[in-house]
């Protein structure tokens, strides 16, 4: 545990450079620090303390990373961990979720321009290269009645990380940008694309709403049409995944009629149509 983290000179910092040359409407301040518990948790507090929105949260390392379900999110040194202060006035509390989904076509389009991958989206916050995970989005909300305070959206990026160093029951399931193009990647330069991307991706939702990404993010779905399981609190689901609502829900096709499911753990069968 961190007592006291230690911020990055701003003035030496090559991930504020690369921040500052593209983000600058919404996301304006970055605080760097070398290792934090989480960057979900430093942007929350800030977020209680009044800070307004366009805080970005970057830590090299997490020593209390988590994801999902309060679940451990691996952050060793190589990745790409940080945390966005959002306050979106524009949306109700049933609607956070499309944060997350539009955060996972912001990620995904980097990945694909920039460097050439066939990145795709599961439901609800998964990036994965050929169906491994790469990058996981973590989005928490902070409400007063039915008012949105402020959102902190977490990032998690699996970057220059060799398989070897991922734990046993993560190598079957988790890759890294470097594993699948057999080179280390510029983690300043990623940060700067990832900020710009984010930026553009966010106002397009608080300006258009999100049926002017929704189309973006089918695109990069590839369950949308199958057999899927989803397991959640509630319990486990199988169906054909048709569509996401118009809250970021998921909807099912299911034997014992329509489902809507607000969040869960959803695996698809591709050999299954």
């Amino acid at each position: 545990m961190v007592n006291q983290p230690v911020s990055v000179d701003p003035q030496n910092d090559p991930f504020q450079y690369a921040f500052s040359n593209t983000a600058r409407i919404v996301l304006q301040r970055l605080v760097h620090f070398r290792v934090l518990p989480s960057t979900n948790v430093y942007a929350k507090t800030q977020g209680e303390a009044g800070e307004p929105e366009g805080l970005v949260v970057l830590a090299d390392t997490q020593t209390a990373g988590t994801g999902r379900f309060a679940r451990s999110w691996h952050s060793p040194p190589g990745g790409l961990y940080f945390s966005i202060l959002l306050r979106p006035s524009m949306l109700t509390p049933s609607e956070t979720q499309l944060i997350t989904l539009t955060v996972g076509v912001a990620v995904a389009k980097v990945l694909q321009q920039a460097y050439g991958v066939q990145a795709t989206l599961k439901w609800p916050n998964d990036v994965q290269i050929d169906r491994r995970k790469v990058a996981g989005i973590l989005a928490e909300q902070s409400l007063t009645g039915d008012h949105v305070e402020y959102v902190v959206v977490g990032i998690g990026v699996n970057v220059n990380i060799p398989l070897d160093d991922f734990p046993e029951e993560l190598t079957s399931k988790a890759t890294s940008l470097q594993e699948v193009l057999g080179h280390p990647v510029e983690l300043p330069r990623l940060f700067g694309y990832l900020s710009g991307q984010l930026e553009y991706w966010y106002i397009r939702l608080r300006d258009k709403g999100f049926p002017t990404i929704a189309p973006h993010w089918r695109k990069f779905c590839t369950h949308l049409g199958r057999s899927v399981t989803v397991t959640s609190s509630e319990g486990i689901v199988k169906g054909i995944a048709q569509d996401i609502a118009p809250d970021g829900s998921l909807i099912l096709s299911s034997p014992t009629g329509k489902q809507i499911l607000r969040s869960g753990d959803l695996d698809y069968h591709p050999e299954l149509p």
